[in-house]
């Protein structure tokens, strides 16, 4: 569900109170299909006396200001999508003319989608070439658990230990696959921000090094809202060096020499002025290549820098 940043913070209310306070527009199951609408407004489906009693007014709406409710419907390459529109109880409900007028801009924002999803999914491709490269595995997972894209190196680690099975990835060994499917379950729902959901996993693999899978959410690793993918699963037998040199970061993520040097430092667990004694450079032009590192690599803090760079293996490992 793809969500604009203004919206988040109702978004994070909704989830946390779907339990005990269900969204209806959902649970009443009023879908434009069964409404024969290609928009639909808050009183068709739900009355004074619902809008004054149901939790999810009093708990979610009403103090995030998000009264009043409409939805306009589009299809794109045969999936159901719907824009939803919110305003606050001052503002009055949405009215039919304003439904007709929600009916007309469906299709429009439906191109928008579909153009979003071609370069999404190519930029995917991208990514995972681009850990090919670097002799990392990956797998792309989308938001129903199955497997969406796999690049080479993780078709080479296929096999009876590990595989797909019907398009979702499964591991012989009962207890690494009860923990695979549960990392697999727990990153696709969680919210943005939440590592606890992403701790990694290690499968037994008979005769084969173990394999180490971690989950990586394409939200922060491709920055895209609309690609069909959720999360990226890294796989590694522990057999791999466990630090990348700096060749590696400058193919993967396109760091200047200078930024890759300081990557490097930073994945060995070097503090920002540590790192800026060890390359001859003043601290001020560390920061400013450390903020350039974080651009190019999508994370926001050293913790996440290092997690993530530390997952390549080097030119010429095996």
């Amino acid at each position: 569900m793809p969500i604009s940043s203004g919206h988040e913070e109702f978004a994070d209310l909704w989830l946390r109170n779907q339990d005990s306070a269900p969204d209806p527009h959902f649970v009443l199951d009023h879908c434009s299909e069964k409404t024969g609408y290609a928009a639909v407004i808050e009183d068709q489906i739900t009355t004074a006396d619902e809008r004054r009693t149901l939790p999810y007014y009093q708990e979610t709406a009403r103090p995030r200001n998000r009264d009043w409710w409409a939805m306009s419907c589009f299809s794109v390459d045969g999936h159901s999508w719907c824009l939803p529109l919110y305003r606050g109880l001052e503002r009055g409900p949405f009215t039919l003319d304003e439904a007709r007028y929600f009916a007309m801009v469906g299709p429009h924002v439906g191109r928008v989608v579909a153009l979003a999803e071609k370069f999404s999914s190519f930029q995917i491709m991208s990514e995972l070439a681009a850990l090919d490269r670097v002799r990392c595995a990956a797998l792309v997972i989308d938001a129903r658990g199955y497997v969406r894209n796999v690049n080479q190196r993780a078709q080479v680690i296929l096999g009876e230990d590990f595989d797909l099975v019907r398009r979702r990835p499964i591991a012989s060994d009962p207890v690494g696959n009860t923990q695979l499917q549960k990392l697999i379950s727990t990153s696709i729902t969680a919210r943005r921000g939440d590592t606890s959901s992403h701790r990694p996993v290690v499968i037994k693999r008979g005769e084969l090094p173990w394999l180490m899978v971690e989950a990586m959410p394409i939200t922060e690793f491709g920055s895209n809202l609309f690609n069909a993918g959720r999360i990226i699963l890294l796989l590694t037998d522990l057999t791999s060096p466990p630090r990348p040199d700096a060749t590696t970061l400058r193919i993967a993520f396109g760091l200047t020499v200078a930024e890759a040097k300081l990557a490097v430092q930073i994945a060995a667990g070097q503090g920002i002025q540590e790192t800026a004694t060890a390359l001859g450079i003043t601290r001020p032009t560390a920061c400013s290549q450390l903020r350039a590192v974080f651009a190019k690599t999508n994370t926001r803090r050293q913790a996440e820098l290092i997690g993530r760079i530390t997952h390549l293996r080097p030119i010429g490992g095996k």
